[in-house]
């Protein structure tokens, strides 16, 4: 009876283990890489000055039509962007960790789809509490 639930207790455990490194965030929405952006965009913006110099606002009419309002007292972002395409590109989220060196770990796909009469610069943006802060590295899965 003490191996059963011995063996029950396992995956459970592995399960709480793996989830505590889990870093909770949500999505900016209606922002977009400004044009006049020459340089590489940075990963992570830890204030207003900084987003503001790389993103600008795109508001839209609808339902949740405006940007995401971002707290850098509280939050910071971190930016995940790929060159200009005239591609249909989508960047899937996959994790958001901590690793064991404290560093914070966001591994991403990259869909790609029909080509466009137009270009864009594709952008995912994650707004992350400050509690959860460390270097932020990114993975990018093929």
């Amino acid at each position: 009876m003490k191996k059963i639930i011995f063996l029950l207790l396992i995956p459970i455990l592995f399960v709480a283990c793996k989830s505590h490194n889990e870093i909770p965030f949500y999505e900016a929405k209606n922002y977009f890489v400004r044009n006049d952006i020459q340089n590489s965009v940075p990963v992570k913006f830890e204030n207003e000055k900084d987003f503001k110099e790389y993103f600008g606002m795109a508001a839209v009419m609808g339902k949740d039509g405006m940007p995401t309002s971002i707290d850098f007292t509280k939050q910071y972002v971190i930016a995940v962007t790929l060159p200009e395409t005239d591609t249909e590109t989508d960047i899937n989220l996959i994790s958001l960790k901590k690793d064991t060196n404290s560093d914070i770990i966001l591994t991403y796909k990259v869909i790609t789809g029909e080509k466009r009469s137009y270009t864009i610069v594709p952008v995912r943006l994650l707004i992350v509490d400050k509690k959860y802060d460390g270097t932020v590295k990114l993975i990018r899965q093929e």
